[in-house]
């Protein structure tokens, strides 16, 4: 999302008498997620004392190639970005949730979380089997806390980094047994239930959401 995206989502909160901030930090610097943090709580005058109920882990890239021209740098931006900052965060989360005694953590993993479907994909696929194992062992961590840990595991979704009308979408798009790329709508309901009281009794399950990509 660009700057307008955020100032509009914004907008829209705030029109429904709800409060709302866009906050930015590079997630991939070693502090980036201690600084994100600590401007939230400047944004919102220390009004919640530093609590935190729902923390979605979404920030991420992507970089494809084969293992023999992958370079050092490729490594450290997909690791540093899928994974250490969704550590780093979720550490920080769950130090404030675990206070409270209720919390949910929610990471955007991948369906390439759990195959590799094609050469040149590793890293970025290492990224989201990482994911996948953070969130079942965070849930055994966690979860007699009142802290729950899940993820959610999208196919090909149409956004700006992976459009439906790109030069990979219709290969992407036979993947799938719907034929069709999903919609983000689709992925943020998803996350809305496993941040949802109702979901209290689901914990530590990757929940994929990939028009049968992986069936």
């Amino acid at each position: 999302m660009d700057e307008d995206s955020f100032v509009r989502v914004v907008t829209e909160i705030r029109q429904t008498a709800r409060e709302a901030e866009a906050i930015g930090a590079n997630l991939a610097s070693h502090d980036g997620p201690t600084a994100l943090l600590a401007q939230i709580d400047a944004a919102f005058g220390g009004r919640f004392s530093g609590r935190l109920d729902v923390l979605v882990n979404n920030a991420g890239s992507g970089a494809f190639g084969a293992l023999t021209d992958a370079t050092d740098e490729d490594f450290d931006m997909q690791f540093n970005l899928n994974v250490r900052a969704v550590f780093q965060l979720s550490r920080e989360a769950a130090r404030r949730m675990t206070k409270a005694g209720w919390g949910r953590i929610i990471n955007i993993g991948s369906c390439l979380g759990e195959a590799v479907p094609m050469p040149g994909m590793a890293l970025y696929c290492g990224t989201k089997f990482a994911i996948r194992g953070l969130t079942k062992g965070w849930s055994r961590d966690l979860g007699a806390t009142g802290v729950t840990v899940n993820a959610v595991q999208p196919g090909p979704i149409d956004t700006e980094l992976n459009p439906a009308d790109s030069p990979m979408a219709d290969a992407q798009r036979k993947l799938t047994s719907l034929g069709r790329y999903g919609k983000p709508n689709e992925i943020a309901c998803a996350v809305a239930f496993l941040a949802s009281p109702q979901s209290a009794f689901i914990n530590g399950e990757c929940l994929t959401v990939d028009g049968g990509w992986n069936a």
